[in-house]
Order: C-alpha cells, then structure tokens, then sequence
C-alpha cells in the first residue's frame, strides 16, 4: 500500500556533521562480521539516540519527542500504515485503526523551541473505512504540501479519497463499482493527477484508477478470474515517461507479476518478476523507481520464509533478483525506497524473532540492521526517504499496541 516515491531532493552534508552520524552509527551501518566472506551479514540492533540527540541536527531532521505516534483508544492502530515525507521533511502518516474500524492520520507538528509534537486525528469515521490505506504528499506551485489518501470504504464496499485542501479533510467516492478496493496503492504526480491501484472483492480483479483535473477513470487491467490477484499491490509512476508499473502478487500460481502499460498499443501487458517453482512468492511486495530508468521491487518467498530483492531495466528489458535475508522468516510486510540515486533500502518484519529490520544496499552487499526487537514489532511497515538522505520508517508493534515511528541514518 505504499505511495509513490517522488526522487529525492538530495543536499550535500558538511563533512563535520557527516563524521558525526558516521561515529554514532558505526556499530551497526555495516552489519558484517565477517568481512571475508563478502555474504549478506545481520548487526546488532543499533542503539537508540536520546531526543537531545535529533534536536541537535534539527536542519536534516525534524526531530520527535518519542517514537510512539500513536496509542489509539482501546489499542489496534497502525494497521496499513503509510509513510511520506513532505517537500520540508515532515513526516505524514496514514493508518486503519482497527478498534474503531477508522481510517486516521498522523503528522508532525512543530512545536515552540523545538519541541515538535505528533499530531493525530480521524479523517473518516463513517462506517468500517480506512483499511488498505495508501498515502501520498502532493506539493502545488507554491511550496504547499498536500496528504491525498485512498481507502476501502468496507461498509459499501467502496474505494474513497481523503484529500486536504489546507483547512479541511475532504472524503469522496472513486470507485463504486461492484465490491472493490482493497490493496490500494497511491501515486501522485507533479501537477496533482492521482494514479492508483487496487483489487475488486469477489472477482480478484486488479484494478487501476487515474484521477486527473478532467475526471477520473477507473479500469480492470488483468482479469483476476474469480481468484488470481489477491495480497498487495504496489504502483509506482516513471516522471520521465508518466507511465505506471504495479506489482501484483498471482495467487493461483504463487508468483509475483509486473503490470505496464503499453503506450503505442495502449494495452496493459504483465511481466513474470518471480515464477520460481517455489509455491508462494510475491505475496508482500512493493515497488520504487530510480531515475536511471529502473524498477527496485522487493517481496517475500514465503515458501522459503526469505526476503527477495528485484531489479528491472525498463530500457533492455533486463531483471536481475536476488535474496537479501534469509535468516529466520523473513520479509512479510516489506517496503522499499530509494536513497543516493539508486540504493534501495528495505524495511520488513522478521517473524522468528518477532522484530522490525533494515536492510540496504551498498557496494554490492547488503547491510541488515534489527532495528526494534522491543517485544513483537514491525508490523505493515512503511519506509521514505527524506531530502537528505535520511530514511523513516513507520510500522506497528503489538506489544506495546501502538504505531510508531523511528529515523534511520545511513553512511
């Protein structure tokens, strides 16, 4: 349910500042232990930073008094959970709050010296609404930021937007037809045109919905046949071509697909990302673009309880994949985001032990971090980039029931 990614905005950090996240984090930015082997290596969870800490380097960060965001009432929220940052590196929040079947929201608020606060609140309360939320910032020409979010409304079986004009929530019907919209993914464009993608109930079609000033349009894409697409969708807008590309897991095979749109034939045409012979593979996915004309899509062989990562070259139609953690039961829950031009980097939950982890990619080899083994934590994890460089996560931890939220910074 991940939103786009629009590609960062990345600024030089002076030397000094850099030497000093590099010193606070280098017990656990490199993750090897053995560095002969040149293999995938797991670190230690890195030790979390006091709040005087983040104040200090408020100029690449907005620092938070905590990382719990939200307790909800009664417990259960953090459910779907989707993160962005916005174009002055605040973090948004959307989520389902499953005690109260409501679709809600978080942000960062600035506070008065420097005390910055989350602030939370309901966008829609009517019916059982909010699950499979998706969301995504959109910045107009003069600087303002705007949260546009998509949901199922499962009262009416109906898939709605919640956007902000600046003063209020506005919530509307996009797609009435038949039972649909659960899976949804948002992307948002420059100049506002919403692509989206998402699952009909009961024929398991996937589904795309474009959203422009001049009205929108929703269509099936791939014949889902009464069982086919079902667990996750993931779409992603190329800025250079303004095509879409979704994943999609299909379930009757147990695969992982890419669907693109075809401009000159203006047909959608699915590609195989993963069709091993492995009986469940894709099921939790998501996709990131860089701006050298690649796809980053990561998922989980759930038969192998692994962690996958896949690169697609949009220009040679060329995919190279390959397994990133296979340690435990890896990968439910992942997201992926871009950082320094064409590392990705992984968020995901390791069942085994119960914990949220890290994972990204540098020099040919991929660094894991355990980033919160408080309990059971990581779940629907969500993962952006901000302007900096600097990676957010946002996920939900049972014990203690709570969404939360957690800065990651990487040499």
């Amino acid at each position: 349910m991940k939103s786009l990614r629009i590609f960062p905005r990345f600024h030089l950090i002076p030397g000094i500042l850099f030497t000093v996240f590099l010193m606070s984090f280098s017990a656990c930015s490199s993750g090897v232990t053995d560095s002969g082997t040149g293999e995938n290596q797991v670190c230690p969870i890195c030790p979390v930073p006091p709040p005087e800490y983040w104040a200090t380097y408020s100029d690449i960060l907005r620092p938070y008094p905590e990382d719990v965001v939200d307790r909800g009432i009664g417990g259960g929220v953090g459910y779907y959970a989707s993160l962005a940052f916005d174009s002055e590196d605040w973090p948004h929040i959307a989520y389902y709050d499953f005690q109260n079947r409501d679709l809600r929201y978080a942000r960062l608020a600035e506070g008065s010296a420097g005390e910055n606060f989350w602030e939370t609140e309901i966008i829609d309360q009517t019916g059982d609404v909010g699950a499979y939320c998706s969301l995504a910032m959109y910045e107009d020409e003069n600087g303002n930021n705007f949260p546009r979010i998509t949901y199922r409304d499962d009262s009416l079986g109906d898939l709605k937007l919640a956007s902000y004009d600046g003063s209020n929530w506005n919530t509307q019907v996009v797609d009435e037809d038949g039972n649909t919209g659960i899976w949804t993914s948002l992307a948002v464009v420059p100049g506002g045109d919403l692509h989206a993608s998402y699952v009909q109930v009961g024929t398991y079609d996937l589904r795309y919905l474009l959203f422009t000033d001049s009205g929108l349009q929703a269509q099936t894409i791939v014949n889902g046949e009464g069982g086919n697409v079902d667990n996750n969708t993931s779409i992603v807008i190329d800025l250079r071509s303004n095509l879409p590309y979704i994943t999609y897991y299909e379930a009757q095979q147990g695969n992982l697909f890419l669907a693109q749109r075809d401009p000159l034939l203006n047909l959608w045409i699915s590609t195989p990302i993963d069709n091993s012979e492995d009986e469940d593979t894709g099921r939790f996915n998501n996709i990131a673009a860089d701006n050298q004309g690649y796809l980053h899509i990561c998922y989980m062989n759930e038969t192998r309880g692994e962690l996958w990562y896949a690169r697609y070259d949009t220009f040679r139609d060329y995919l190279e994949k390959e397994v990133v953690d296979s340690e435990g039961l890896s990968g439910a829950y992942c997201d992926i985001a871009i950082r320094r031009g064409e590392q990705p980097v992984i968020s995901y939950f390791e069942e085994a032990g119960g914990d949220l982890r890290v994972a990204w990619k540098s020099y040919g080899r991929w660094d894991i971090n355990k980033r919160d083994t408080v309990r059971v934590t990581g779940f629907w994890t969500s993962i952006a980039v901000n302007s900096n460089g600097v990676v957010g996560v946002a996920y939900r931890s049972q014990n203690p029931d709570a969404l939360r939220f957690r800065y990651l910074v990487i040499p």
